[in-house]
């Protein structure tokens, strides 16, 4: 590659997660397309899905991939390894080339930006004296409740009776949506990456002042985050993909799209790596015959536990729908719906006339996705900030219906699975929630333009290196 020393080279390194690398990519793409910068995006290859190739195709001049050598972490994790622990040893030992990486290229690096999993490049950047940012792939709100993590006593938050945590500068949360059960038992590794984020020269959040405008604007200003002290923010999203490959399975998926009438289908998909239990899949499943609406359901096999046990399987092998759900729905539903096994094209089903709303896990991607297309939700969150973003999503921005479970019950149920699916096709809520996506579209559409606030945003990011080179 012939560089141009007018440009910045900004190399970027995401966690192998598909939910990382993906708005990292768009923030790489954006970097070269509108912002004059060359990129090297790093991949780390070991545990590596299928789908991380899907992403790395017609990738603009100026954007290179380079790939980490694999690290050998068989001596290391177990299949009861927690998924947490297994991502950060994977990038623990597959960063120990990343100063020899660093050194090796062909032109010095202005600045490097990891997600918050990575921020082992740390030290490696000061050694090299390379300007170090983070990428926040977390909501705004979730980002300023993991900086109060760092001042939290947890006997206190812990303790019986204790409904709310005051958030410093946002309404209070819910106890029940925060990201994990117990404070006492917050992973060791996030509070890690978390003191480190703190380190940083600046952080870009794949969020906008006009979707989120209260977390940034305490992070900015309250005097909680000032005394952290919390590093300069750039909101400068929402950074998803503008298209996607279709491969001819995915194909049929959109063919039978075509063929329904605009705003008549629910996309039902559960995040990258979402498994339902056996129990609540059966109860989904009836739910969707119930309400008589039509669907298309990225169906998984059922795990022990609703969660996310194929985080590094992403895009693996097929299954067959009909071994796991009620016998004959597959069958029977035919006419109304369509089941597709394991994946899907998101991006293209959700921009898709056809597509009236999102049964979600609630993942910052999905979501960010479903607003930036106008299509209101369904909220069904596993684990982690999925929560927090489903009640956002309900009582903040007014596009998502969040199904109960009923008193006695671990699943929700299909008379309430039936009643949700209806209001939000075709209920005056869902009518009333339709528009305010719509809203949402276009104020994300304004915002990432030449002009808006989340691309000076980047632009500043830029000039920020250019200033402290």
């Amino acid at each position: 590659m012939v560089f141009d020393a007018k440009k910045p080279h900004v190399v970027i390194l995401p966690s192998p997660g598909i939910g990382h690398m993906t708005p990292m990519l768009e923030l790489a793409k954006r970097l070269v397309l509108h912002h004059s910068c060359h990129v090297t995006f790093l991949r780390i290859t070991t545990q590596t899905s299928a789908a991380h190739t899907r992403l790395l195709h017609h990738l603009p001049p100026g954007l290179d991939v380079v790939d980490l050598p694999p690290a050998d972490i068989s001596a290391l994790i177990s299949d009861k390894t927690k998924y947490l622990h297994n991502l950060c040893i994977t990038i623990r030992e597959s960063l120990l080339c990343l100063k020899p990486t660093l050194v090796k290229m062909e032109e010095k690096p202005h600045a490097l930006i990891t997600d918050l999993f990575c921020t082992q490049a740390l030290e490696t950047c000061r050694d090299l004296s390379i300007p170090f940012y983070v990428f926040s792939t977390i909501s705004g709100l979730q980002l300023a409740f993991s900086f109060l993590c760092l001042d939290l006593n947890p006997d206190e938050v812990d303790a019986p009776g204790v409904q709310f945590i005051h958030l410093p500068g946002c309404a209070p949360l819910r106890k029940e949506d925060l990201p994990f059960k117990c404070f006492s038992e917050m992973d060791q590794w996030y509070v890690y990456h978390l003191r480190r984020v703190t380190m940083a020269d600046g952080i870009l959040m794949n969020t906008s002042e006009d979707l989120e405008p209260v977390p940034v604007r305490a992070i900015r200003e309250h005097p909680f985050y000032k005394q952290i002290p919390a590093p300069l923010i750039f909101p400068v999203g929402p950074l998803v993909k503008d298209s996607e490959p279709v491969n001819e399975k995915e194909e049929e998926c959109l063919a039978w799209l075509n063929k329904q009438a605009s705003g008549s289908v629910l996309f039902v998909a559960l995040g990258s790596a979402g498994n339902l239990c056996a129990e609540q899949l059966t109860e989904l499943a009836w739910g969707l015959e119930l309400s008589q609406q039509r669907f298309i359901w990225v169906a998984r096999p059922p795990a022990g536990v609703s969660g996310i046990s194929s985080y590094f399987k992403v895009g693996g092998a097929e299954n067959d729908p009909e071994a796991y759900l009620p016998e004959g729905f597959v069958e029977r539903t035919r006419e109304l719906g369509m089941v597709v096994a394991s994946w899907a094209p998101q991006l293209s089903v959700l921009k898709h006339e056809s597509t009236g709303a999102f049964l979600s896990h609630c993942g910052w991607n999905s979501v960010l996705e479903s607003v930036s297309h106008g299509v209101p939700l369904i909220t069904w969150p596993l684990c982690a900030d999925q929560m927090m973003s489903a009640t956002f999503l309900v009582e903040g921005l007014g596009v998502a219906i969040k199904p109960v479970v009923e008193a006695g019950r671990k699943v929700i149920g299909r008379k309430e699975i039936e009643r949700v699916v209806r209001e939000v096709m075709v209920g005056e809520e869902g009518k009333k929630m339709r528009e305010r996506a719509r809203e949402l579209k276009e104020s994300a559409l304004k915002t990432v333009q030449c002009g808006g606030k989340s691309y000076e945003a980047l632009a500043n990011v830029v000039g920020h290196v250019r200033m402290i080179n």
